[in-house]
């Protein structure tokens, strides 16, 4: 089939464009993104990151994408959020204080401009604006911020998650949905605010059905996404969760293995 028909095409990162342990993308994934915007595909990395963090990511082709940011609460084109879906202020109040009392967390509140994390924890601080190179406002406290609240996500030593996870999905997984990011992460967004959602919301202000959309992940905060698309694909090393989760996904070894194929057919 190659890339007929195909005019957005999806991507996660932590896990998928970006292999385990890498921070940068390889020069090869920059090429292929060139190439699909040259044959008029829309490429969007579609992430639990900020949209600052994703922009400086893809630095080269940054003008070229459209994002998909905060696992699908906010979607970027052109420099404006397109798609926005924010979180009832006072759950998500009630849910950031219950993140400052469990012992061992850090936690990130998303806004559409800033990403605040509470003071108390330099290194957590400078690890958000200086390797994933987010903008980052650090408060007291979690009623100090101003903004929309659009995702809660914290992270925990790798050992404590499976509990945290579920301590979390059992107080707040009947209003919002409670999901995992990355190895150690703990996101939590509105109720039909995840990847899938945006990229249908997304591809409606384009005039792109998800039938027309390719999308490639590995973990659960993709679920939705492959789950939309009609072109799902899977890492081979993905979350074990997430294996078989519909009759139309595949499974591949890079997404720069497939790209390739794909655009040579």
């Amino acid at each position: 089939m190659g890339l007929e028909g195909i005019k957005l095409i999806a991507c996660d990162l932590d896990g998928t464009l970006l292999h385990p342990g890498e921070r940068e993308l390889r020069s090869e994934a920059f090429e292929l993104i060139d190439e699909l915007h040259r044959r008029g595909i829309v490429f969007m990395p579609a992430s639990g990151r900020q949209y600052a963090s994703l922009r400086y990511l893809f630095a080269p082709v940054a003008d070229e994408l459209a994002y998909v940011c905060e696992n699908g609460t906010l979607v970027m084109s052109e420099g404006r959020a397109v798609v926005k879906r924010s979180m009832e202020r006072s759950l998500a109040m009630v849910i950031a204080n219950t993140v400052v009392a469990y012992p061992h967390t850090d936690m990130t509140l998303s806004c559409e401009g800033h990403i605040y994390t509470m003071s108390g924890n330099d290194a957590f601080v400078d690890h958000l604006r200086y390797v994933v190179h987010c903008d980052v406002a650090v408060v007291d406290r979690p009623e100090d911020i101003d903004e929309d609240v659009i995702k809660i996500g914290f992270q925990t030593p790798e050992v404590d998650y499976p509990a945290a996870r579920e301590y979390f999905e059992r107080l707040f997984g009947d209003r919002v949905d409670v999901m995992t990011s990355g190895t150690a992460w703990t996101d939590l967004i509105g109720f039909g605010s995840g990847k899938g959602s945006a990229l249908v919301d997304y591809g409606r202000i384009l005039g792109i059905s998800p039938d027309e959309m390719m999308a490639f992940g590995d973990n659960e905060n993709d679920r939705d996404m492959l789950n939309v698309v009609g072109h799902p694909y899977l890492m081979e090393s993905c979350n074990p969760t997430m294996r078989g989760i519909n009759d139309r996904v595949r499974y591949v070894h890079t997404v720069e293995e497939e790209l390739h194929r794909l655009l040579a057919e």
